[in-house]
């Protein structure tokens, strides 16, 4: 693939998405994947979703492999997370051998509905895997960053990150000119951000609506750019 000055979007199904890309190849992966939150066998919440979670993990070890293969030895894998999936994303790291490096809590400044029963949520997390030559060159970075964030989102994605919060995980592990990958693209904000900071990005999408969202989304913010 030429990565050159480009910004794709593929729409499908992200394993298959991923092993159309050469190994060792790409900068970054950034990416926000379905939480599996509250999954149940039989639907009703009474049995213990345990099962289910080590299950998942079966499907996240399978694109955390590929995204580790992808990559090259300068490398790293952003994924976003929360406490609820933080024992799914474990298990699969564990399974592979490729540790969590690091662990950003992400501070909204903003809090969650949340339950009744519960603190009202004001944060996410975003776990870092790390390749063996990777390196973040600004030793001085804490693991707390704030980047206000509220429940209504700007493009109505459930699970919609600011672009601010994509641009600075962007801006601390690679440079202008670098590939970075997504590969569960949604509304579009890593490719938005990858733009904006002169990265070359690739992506992937399976549902179509959100898919066209991105599309747009892209051509847009490319547009915006050609501006200037």
């Amino acid at each position: 693939m030429d990565y050159q000055n480009t910004a794709k979007l593929y729409h499908g199904d992200c394993l298959e998405f991923l092993q159309s890309i050469p190994s060792s190849s790409v900068d970054a992966v950034i990416t926000d994947p379905p939480y599996s939150i509250n999954t149940k066998s039989d639907g009703s919440g009474k049995l213990n979703p345990w099962a289910d979670r080590v299950n998942a993990a079966f499907w996240y070890r399978e694109w955390m492999s590929q995204a580790r293969r992808i990559l090259k030895p300068t490398g790293c894998l952003w994924s976003f997370l929360n406490w609820r999936s933080m024992v799914t994303f474990q298990k699969a790291a564990d399974d592979i051998g490729w540790p969590i490096e690091s662990l950003l809590i992400w501070d909204k400044t903003f809090p969650g509905v949340g339950s009744m029963k519960g603190l009202r949520a004001c944060y996410e997390m975003v776990a870092l895997w790390a390749n063996d030559n990777f390196a973040i060159p600004d030793r001085g970075l804490m693991d707390i960053q704030r980047f206000k964030w509220a429940t209504t989102k700007p493009t109505g994605h459930p699970a919609e990150k600011p672009v601010a919060l994509i641009e600075w995980l962007i801006g601390i592990c690679t440079k202008p000119g670098d590939v970075v990958v997504d590969l569960f693209a949604g509304s579009g904000t890593t490719a938005e951000a990858c733009i904006k900071s002169g990265r070359n990005f690739i992506g992937s999408e399976i549902d179509p609506n959100w898919f066209s969202y991105a599309a747009r989304r892209i051509d847009a913010a490319q547009a915006q750019l050609s501006l200037f």
